[in-house]
Protein backbone atom coordinates (compact mmCIF):
# COMPACT_ATOMS: atom_id res chain seq x y z
CA UNK A 1 0.00 0.00 0.00
CA UNK A 2 1.07 3.39 -0.42
CA UNK A 3 -0.26 6.99 0.47
CA UNK A 4 -1.62 9.40 -1.61
CA UNK A 5 -2.53 13.01 -0.57
CA UNK A 6 -5.96 13.70 -1.91
CA UNK A 7 -6.84 17.07 -3.46
CA UNK A 8 -9.16 17.61 -0.96
CA UNK A 9 -6.03 19.03 1.47
CA UNK A 10 -8.10 21.54 3.66
CA UNK A 11 -10.49 18.12 4.66
CA UNK A 12 -7.47 16.20 6.04
CA UNK A 13 -8.72 13.57 3.72
CA UNK A 14 -5.69 10.75 2.43
CA UNK A 15 -6.62 8.36 -0.33
CA UNK A 16 -5.13 4.87 0.11
CA UNK A 17 -4.34 3.10 -3.02
CA UNK A 18 -3.33 -1.16 -3.47
CA UNK A 19 -0.67 -1.73 -5.18
CA UNK A 20 -1.26 -4.61 -7.94
CA UNK A 21 -1.61 -8.08 -5.53
CA UNK A 22 -0.62 -11.46 -7.50
CA UNK A 23 -3.18 -13.98 -7.30
CA UNK A 24 -2.02 -17.29 -6.54
CA UNK A 25 -4.52 -20.48 -7.97
CA UNK A 26 -6.74 -21.73 -4.97
CA UNK A 27 -5.50 -25.32 -6.82
CA UNK A 28 -1.78 -24.54 -5.64
CA UNK A 29 -2.83 -23.68 -2.18
CA UNK A 30 -4.84 -26.82 -2.05
CA UNK A 31 -2.19 -28.65 -3.45
CA UNK A 32 0.34 -27.23 -0.54
CA UNK A 33 -1.82 -28.52 2.33
CA UNK A 34 -2.10 -31.60 1.25
CA UNK A 35 1.09 -32.25 0.66
CA UNK A 36 1.57 -30.66 4.07
CA UNK A 37 -1.08 -32.87 5.35
CA UNK A 38 0.37 -36.23 4.07
CA UNK A 39 3.81 -35.47 5.15
CA UNK A 40 2.93 -34.91 8.75
CA UNK A 41 0.54 -37.83 8.90
CA UNK A 42 3.49 -39.68 7.93
CA UNK A 43 5.92 -38.65 10.57
CA UNK A 44 3.27 -38.97 13.42
CA UNK A 45 2.73 -42.36 12.19
CA UNK A 46 6.30 -43.83 12.46
CA UNK A 47 6.82 -41.96 15.58
CA UNK A 48 3.50 -43.68 17.42
CA UNK A 49 3.76 -47.23 19.05
CA UNK A 50 2.18 -50.31 16.63
CA UNK A 51 -1.56 -49.66 16.16
CA UNK A 52 -4.00 -50.89 13.55
CA UNK A 53 -3.67 -47.80 11.40
CA UNK A 54 -1.02 -48.15 8.65
CA UNK A 55 -0.46 -45.96 5.87
CA UNK A 56 0.66 -47.14 2.09
CA UNK A 57 4.80 -47.40 2.13
CA UNK A 58 4.87 -46.65 5.83
CA UNK A 59 7.71 -49.15 6.20
CA UNK A 60 10.04 -47.49 3.46
CA UNK A 61 9.31 -44.19 4.95
CA UNK A 62 10.22 -44.59 8.40
CA UNK A 63 13.67 -43.69 7.96
CA UNK A 64 13.64 -40.80 6.08
CA UNK A 65 10.75 -39.76 8.73
CA UNK A 66 12.74 -40.70 11.29
CA UNK A 67 15.94 -38.60 10.16
CA UNK A 68 13.96 -35.06 9.13
CA UNK A 69 12.06 -35.03 12.48
CA UNK A 70 13.88 -37.55 14.97
CA UNK A 71 12.45 -36.37 18.38
CA UNK A 72 9.42 -37.87 18.09
CA UNK A 73 6.97 -36.88 21.01
CA UNK A 74 9.46 -36.76 23.45
CA UNK A 75 10.61 -33.82 22.16
CA UNK A 76 7.52 -32.03 23.41
CA UNK A 77 6.60 -33.73 26.72
CA UNK A 78 7.72 -35.45 29.70
CA UNK A 79 6.58 -38.85 30.15
CA UNK A 80 4.73 -38.74 33.23
CA UNK A 81 6.50 -42.19 34.84
CA UNK A 82 10.01 -40.79 34.58
CA UNK A 83 11.72 -40.86 37.82
CA UNK A 84 12.17 -37.61 40.18
CA UNK A 85 15.08 -37.62 41.90
CA UNK A 86 14.96 -35.48 45.34
CA UNK A 87 18.21 -34.59 47.33
CA UNK A 88 17.79 -34.94 51.16
CA UNK A 89 20.63 -33.29 54.04
CA UNK A 90 21.45 -34.82 57.12
CA UNK A 91 20.69 -32.25 59.96
CA UNK A 92 22.75 -34.71 62.74
CA UNK A 93 19.35 -36.26 63.75
CA UNK A 94 17.36 -36.94 60.60
CA UNK A 95 16.71 -36.30 56.90
CA UNK A 96 15.02 -33.55 56.07
CA UNK A 97 14.51 -32.38 52.56
CA UNK A 98 16.56 -29.75 50.61
CA UNK A 99 14.73 -29.66 47.41
CA UNK A 100 14.17 -25.69 46.96
CA UNK A 101 11.19 -26.65 45.27
CA UNK A 102 9.51 -24.97 42.55
CA UNK A 103 10.06 -21.13 41.84
CA UNK A 104 10.02 -19.13 44.51
CA UNK A 105 9.45 -15.31 44.72
CA UNK A 106 7.12 -15.41 42.06
CA UNK A 107 9.19 -17.07 39.44
CA UNK A 108 12.19 -14.36 39.78
CA UNK A 109 14.29 -16.49 41.80
CA UNK A 110 14.98 -19.34 39.77
CA UNK A 111 17.83 -21.76 41.81
CA UNK A 112 15.55 -24.20 42.06
CA UNK A 113 15.89 -24.60 38.67
CA UNK A 114 19.50 -25.08 38.58
CA UNK A 115 19.19 -27.56 41.62
CA UNK A 116 17.79 -30.20 39.05
CA UNK A 117 21.40 -29.89 36.83
CA UNK A 118 23.03 -29.73 40.30
CA UNK A 119 21.63 -33.20 41.61
CA UNK A 120 22.13 -34.97 38.01
CA UNK A 121 26.18 -33.76 37.77
CA UNK A 122 26.40 -35.07 41.17
CA UNK A 123 24.73 -38.34 40.08
CA UNK A 124 26.75 -38.68 37.35
CA UNK A 125 30.34 -37.81 39.17
CA UNK A 126 28.94 -41.06 41.86
CA UNK A 127 29.02 -42.83 38.97
CA UNK A 128 27.79 -47.10 40.04
CA UNK A 129 28.18 -46.08 43.33
CA UNK A 130 26.55 -48.09 46.15
CA UNK A 131 22.09 -47.86 45.77
CA UNK A 132 19.89 -48.69 48.43
CA UNK A 133 17.02 -50.29 47.50
CA UNK A 134 14.13 -48.95 49.11
CA UNK A 135 11.64 -52.27 48.72
CA UNK A 136 8.41 -49.72 49.06
CA UNK A 137 9.73 -48.07 52.87
CA UNK A 138 8.82 -44.67 53.32
CA UNK A 139 11.77 -42.47 52.83
CA UNK A 140 12.97 -42.14 55.90
CA UNK A 141 12.98 -45.41 56.38
CA UNK A 142 15.06 -46.04 53.30
CA UNK A 143 17.70 -43.44 54.27
CA UNK A 144 18.40 -45.28 57.20
CA UNK A 145 19.45 -48.62 55.42
CA UNK A 146 21.76 -46.22 53.38
CA UNK A 147 25.22 -46.88 55.00
CA UNK A 148 28.33 -46.49 52.35
CA UNK A 149 28.51 -43.06 51.12
CA UNK A 150 30.25 -42.03 47.88
CA UNK A 151 32.95 -38.93 47.95
CA UNK A 152 32.12 -36.36 45.16
CA UNK A 153 33.00 -33.06 44.57
CA UNK A 154 30.20 -30.52 43.70
CA UNK A 155 31.91 -27.80 40.91
CA UNK A 156 28.60 -25.94 40.16
CA UNK A 157 28.76 -22.44 40.49
CA UNK A 158 26.83 -21.28 44.10
CA UNK A 159 26.11 -24.75 45.05
CA UNK A 160 23.10 -25.84 46.71
CA UNK A 161 23.95 -29.05 48.18
CA UNK A 162 26.61 -29.92 50.25
CA UNK A 163 28.22 -32.21 53.27
CA UNK A 164 26.15 -35.53 53.74
CA UNK A 165 23.49 -35.51 50.84
CA UNK A 166 21.18 -38.22 50.15
CA UNK A 167 19.51 -38.64 46.47
CA UNK A 168 16.15 -40.29 46.70
CA UNK A 169 14.86 -41.70 43.30
CA UNK A 170 10.87 -41.80 43.26
CA UNK A 171 8.37 -42.74 40.68
CA UNK A 172 5.17 -41.43 40.49
CA UNK A 173 2.23 -43.85 41.94
CA UNK A 174 0.27 -44.59 38.58
CA UNK A 175 -3.08 -42.92 38.31
CA UNK A 176 -4.92 -46.01 38.28
CA UNK A 177 -3.74 -47.01 41.91
CA UNK A 178 -4.17 -43.91 43.35
CA UNK A 179 -6.15 -44.75 45.90
CA UNK A 180 -3.77 -47.73 46.57
CA UNK A 181 -1.23 -46.32 47.67
CA UNK A 182 -0.93 -43.41 50.39
CA UNK A 183 1.97 -41.11 48.28
CA UNK A 184 1.73 -39.33 45.24
CA UNK A 185 5.79 -40.73 44.58
CA UNK A 186 7.45 -44.11 46.11
CA UNK A 187 10.77 -44.27 47.16
CA UNK A 188 12.83 -47.19 44.73
CA UNK A 189 16.19 -46.28 45.44
CA UNK A 190 18.65 -44.00 47.81
CA UNK A 191 22.41 -42.87 47.03
CA UNK A 192 24.39 -41.24 49.79
CA UNK A 193 27.14 -38.50 49.04
CA UNK A 194 29.58 -37.04 50.77
CA UNK A 195 29.62 -33.77 48.54
CA UNK A 196 32.71 -31.29 49.38
CA UNK A 197 32.23 -27.39 47.88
Amino acid sequence: MWWKDSPHRASGRVTVSARHTVEVPRAWITGTAAVCVVVALYVAQTQLPKNVLSLPGQKSVKPVAVTVAPQGWAFFTKSARSPEFEPFRWSGSTWSSASLGRHSEHGFNRVSRSQGIETALLLHEAGKATRTACELSPVQECLEKARAATPVTNTTPGPTLCGRIAVIEQKPTPWAWRDLLPAAHNPESAILLDVSC
